[in-house]
Order: structure tokens, then sequence, then C-alpha cells
């Protein structure tokens, strides 16, 4: 006789990325506020602006050397995260920046899926 093995249901909240870009010497503030939105996994690339120095005076930007921080977030906190950048760009000194998501359409594998989600319950029971 068969025994029915025990799989719990793992509620399939779409996955998101947010971009984060903001001056490099605030990366580290922005990377600690995203993660306790459930953010697994986070990379930070350093980038320059293009802009040069007359637009940059123009547009009040002293910095011009970026962090561009990829996170990855369940959907269900996609709000509540734009929601504490958008407070941190505006009571932050020089912690302006931009934030936008970008859904994922896919993902390969539930073990792949449980991890970029922080399911962290989940997590090895593929």
């Amino acid at each position: 006789m068969l025994k029915k093995q025990d799989h719990t249901k793992i509620s399939m909240n779409k996955l998101e990325l947010l971009v984060t870009v903001v001056n490099r010497s605030k990366a580290d503030s922005f990377v600690d506020r995203i993660q306790a939105f459930g953010a697994n996994v986070q990379m930070i690339l350093f980038g320059r602006g293009t802009a040069n120095k007359e637009m940059l005076n123009m547009l009040g930007l002293a910095d011009s050397n970026k962090a561009v921080i990829f996170s990855i977030i369940t959907e269900s906190n996609v709000q509540a995260a734009m929601e504490a950048l958008t407070d941190m760009f505006n009571s932050v000194k020089d912690g302006r920046g931009i934030a936008y998501t970008i859904p994922f359409s896919s993902i390969i594998g539930r073990s792949m899926f449980n991890f970029l989600s922080d399911n962290r319950t989940q997590v090895g029971r593929a």
C-alpha cells in the first residue's frame, strides 16, 4: 500500500525585481532597509552617471557615483517596500534616488522559487 506524501501547500506569491538607484555612500543603508521586506537575494553594482558637471549643479546633484541595487521581493511586499524607500529618499541626507519593480514572468523549480521568495520553511523540500 502506497503512503500518501505530506506536501505542504506553498503560497505562490509572484516575485518582482526591485531596482533601486542611490548614491554609493548610502547603498548599505538601503540594502538593510530592503532586506526587512524579505529580500533574500540582493546585488549591488556600482555605476557612474553620465551627466556633465554643469547639469549636475543645475539639478542640485553633487555626486555622480551611484549604486544600483537589485533585490528580489514578493509582490505582496512591493507596496510597503516602495513606501519605505520613498520615506528614505525624503528623510535621509543625500538619500535621493529612484526605485521601480519589474515582475518575473516565470521561475524554474520550486526550490529556487522558495529560496528567492525567502520561504525558509520550504527550502530544501523540493
